[in-house]
């Protein structure tokens, strides 16, 4: 068998032909599948997500069973799965929108507690 001589000019021309072809190809595919469509809604953007902290607090039990009557009277509302959290979340945003003498015969009429753990 004889041994084919290759030109080499001729070998890299014709890669560097099969590189641009490709090339264009994608360009092609690209032009027509990324081409913004007017009939397509813009995406909403990404509902960001407001971090969170945890922490614990002493409630007495009056507290506890008030917090579960008003998760009760919101469930007879129609508004079934409210949570401990949100109660209380909520009982901030009132206590925010009162004045500040208000606010202070608010916290006077709380029960006060220790503190802490039992042990």
């Amino acid at each position: 068998m004889t041994k084919k001589m290759f030109d080499n000019n001729k070998l890299h021309s014709t890669v560097a032909h099969q590189d641009q072809a490709l090339e264009d190809r994608f360009a092609k595919a690209d032009s027509i599948l990324l081409k913004p469509s007017a009939a397509a809604p813009e995406p909403l953007p990404a509902p960001q997500k407001s971090l969170v902290v945890r922490d614990t607090f002493s409630l007495p039990p009056s507290d506890y069973a008030l917090i579960d009557a008003l998760r009760r009277t919101a469930a007879k509302e129609g508004r079934i799965s409210t949570s401990k959290s949100e109660v209380i979340r909520a009982g901030l945003q009132a206590l925010h929108l009162l004045e500040a003498q208000d606010l202070i015969l608010a916290l006077d009429r709380l029960e006060k507690i220790l503190p802490g753990r039992k042990k």
